[in-house]
């Protein structure tokens, strides 16, 4: 959750978070607003966890290049409106393989993973988009999916 323009914005684990605890919700909204400071003490295990779940994510796009997929990367972290209109123009224009798109409507926004292109018409053109996530988990999770319902409602 974050607050850009005086409008709070709102992502997936935002909302994971909300059904798991509806007070991690007035909490976080106490933090975006400055009322409250985040946590001091951080994990040095979620730091790792990060940096495997980047490099799985990079090992993907590397296996969809090789697999001779046309890559397209959308650059910036969080989501800008910069990310989401070059995720727009590269969806328009029929790109095959979207890294890091940008997403966004009204409050809600992300950066999914990976956008593949799909025989699927749309008003795109004969294409649409399905959304893939790379999570190291072996299992899936409620949170995962909800992540992937909200970035499928995005790219609609």
């Amino acid at each position: 959750m974050k607050i850009a323009d005086g409008q709070v914005r709102f992502g997936a684990g935002d909302l994971v978070n909300h059904l798991a605890c509806r007070y991690l919700t007035e909490l976080n909204t106490q933090m975006a607003e400055g009322v409250l400071a985040a946590p001091g003490d951080r994990d040095p295990m979620l730091d790792l966890l990060q940096q495997r779940g980047l490099a799985h994510e990079e090992g993907y796009v590397q296996h969809l290049e090789e697999s001779g997929c046309q890559i397209t990367r959308i650059d910036g972290v969080g989501v800008s409106q910069t990310a989401v209109d070059a995720t727009v123009e590269a969806m328009r224009s029929g790109c095959e393989i979207i890294v890091q798109a940008g997403l966004a409507e009204g409050s809600w926004g992300g950066k999914a993973d990976v956008l593949r292109r799909v025989n699927t018409a749309s008003e795109l053109g004969d294409w649409s988009y399905q959304v893939i996530d790379t999570k190291l988990a072996r299992e899936t999770k409620c949170g995962a999916i909800l992540q992937l319902s909200l970035y499928s409602d995005l790219v609609r």
